[in-house]
């Protein structure tokens, strides 16, 4: 089979592989459509990934064969997997926070994913595609559930009415506009230096944006709003707008660190302490799997405008090249498998 293999930075190619066969418990897939994420473009630059380990984390996909033991799936049933395998014994997985699973796999990450024809996946990692949720559209899932593994965090700290900022414009700050606004937020900014992005953002919903590279945020979110962010939600990943969270939330304020940075992140604590902020850090997403799936189910949150597709091929290769561009128009790049 063809796959997309990890060997470093700046070196992923598609080769043919020996095919998978599913063990007990297992479910042989054919995956669907697989996207290429901002912490598999990370991964690119630097090589952070295991070297031999097939990509892909977020996929749709199509069940070839059950493996023993599996019941309720058949062949020709269509699927979403979740990107994490906890162990379900650890201390963190006993508590409900599979994220910090001590024990955890992750597809695409640690071990081999859906960039590839076929991919064998536990039977409990999946989740029935709807019939009305096209493959395309399922394939969010995953960047969905992230960001509402964020703002169930947060739950107890803003609440209805409250005023919102989302500092990049990416997969998760797109969707993060989005969900503010279905969970009650009476105005979400989005603060994008890309132009295309910042259209999208308009698109999409959003009740101002800025470019941070030509405006001050500080100042135009106050005239906007009337008052400093309720909630900054960052999902850029970018060193310097993680620093600008700090002055960016109102008094009592709250932050929302969905973006990785890869570059240390310089705290201004002071600001934090006098203006008493509550920082939130938020990794991955498990239980809201079936949240996100229902969201894009029930066209609460709009994914087809973020997509941009391509083939399982050389194109790949020049994907993460695009996705790396700052400049380029691509927000989510679905690659079609089958």
């Amino acid at each position: 089979m063809k796959a997309a293999v990890f060997y470093g930075e700046k070196d992923v190619r598609i080769e043919d592989v020996d095919d998978p066969s599913p063990g007990p418990g297992d479910v042989l897939l054919s995956p669907l459509y697989c996207g290429i994420c901002g912490t598999d473009v990370d991964a690119w630059k630097t090589g952070m990934y295991t070297p031999g380990v097939i990509l892909g984390h977020e996929f749709s996909a199509r069940v070839v064969e059950c493996g023993p033991g599996v019941d309720g799936w058949s062949p020709g049933d269509n699927v979403v997997v979740n990107s994490i395998i906890p162990c379900g014994t650890c201390s963190f997985c006993v508590q409900g926070r599979y994220s910090l699973c001590d024990n955890v796999k992750m597809p695409g990450i640690t071990v081999n994913g859906g960039l590839a024809e076929l991919v064998s996946i536990p039977a409990d990692s999946l989740l029935r595609m709807p019939n009305s949720v096209t493959a395309r559209e399922a394939a969010l899932t995953e960047p969905l559930a992230v960001v509402l593994h964020g703002f169930n965090l947060i739950k107890g700290d803003w609440g209805l009415g409250n005023k919102a900022l989302v500092t990049g414009a990416g997969t998760l700050g797109l969707l993060a506009l989005q969900v503010a606004h279905a969970a009650g937020a009476s105005l979400v900014a989005v603060s994008e230096p890309n132009s295309s992005r910042r259209d999208t953002a308009v698109a999409l919903g959003a009740d101002m944006v800025i470019d941070p590279e030509v405006s001050n945020v500080w100042v135009e979110f106050g005239e906007k709003a009337g008052h400093l962010p309720d909630l900054v939600v960052e999902c850029s990943g970018s060193a310097l707008a993680a620093t600008e969270t700090f002055s960016l939330a109102k008094k009592g304020g709250v932050v929302l660190v969905l973006g990785i940075s890869e570059e240390p992140v310089e705290a201004d604590f002071m600001a934090a302490v006098l203006n008493e902020l509550t920082f939130h850090f938020s990794y991955c997403g498990y239980s809201e799997f079936s949240a996100a799936l229902a969201m894009i189910e029930r066209k609460i949150v709009r994914v087809g405008d973020l997509i941009t597709e391509i083939p399982l091929d050389d194109t790949v290769e020049k994907g993460f090249q695009r996705l790396a561009d700052s400049h380029s128009d691509v927000v989510k790049l679905l690659v079609k498998i089958s």
